[in-house]
């Protein structure tokens, strides 16, 4: 049987290890990607079973980056996202929870990085036990919407 393979999306070489390491101990396969753009190319390959992406990609210091949600919201199409921050905001939660416009929520789960690794875990396998939902194809629409972020 194939391992449930994890994409985790964070521009902190250090958070990224540590936490790849830690879900591969929990018998995932996790393909890190440190950057939007080494997202996309991960996503493009296929096979990906669940997104972990960072809130701000390209610049921690930039309290306007919200390129991790810009990135879920066209990963969240084909693939079930779980956002992370270590800036854990009201308006970035209601952002990647709510329901958009036609019903498709960006995101199944948010978490804080300060939850730590097992809090991370247990959303993880919340959000992998919950029903697939209707998911719309990815193909050129994925990598089309990809080139007009980034």
């Amino acid at each position: 049987m194939a391992r449930t393979k994890i994409l985790l999306v964070d521009n902190d070489p250090d958070f990224l290890e540590t936490r790849r390491e830690f879900l591969e101990k929990e018998g995932y396969e996790v393909i890190p990607a440190s950057s939007p753009r080494k997202a996309m190319k991960a996503l493009e390959l296929g096979g990906i079973d669940l997104a972990i992406l960072d809130i701000r990609l390209l610049n921690d210091d930039d309290e306007k980056d919200i390129s991790g949600l810009e990135l879920a919201k066209i990963v969240g199409r084909s693939t079930p996202v779980i956002m992370l921050t270590a800036y854990p905001a009201i308006d970035y939660a209601r952002q990647a929870l709510e329901p958009q416009a036609d019903g498709v929520r960006i995101a199944q789960g948010f978490i804080a990085k300060m939850d730590g690794p097992i809090a991370l875990l247990t959303t993880i396998r919340k959000t992998l036990e919950t029903p697939k939902r209707q998911l719309v194809s990815r193909g050129k629409k994925l990598v089309d919407a990809s080139s007009k972020i980034w």
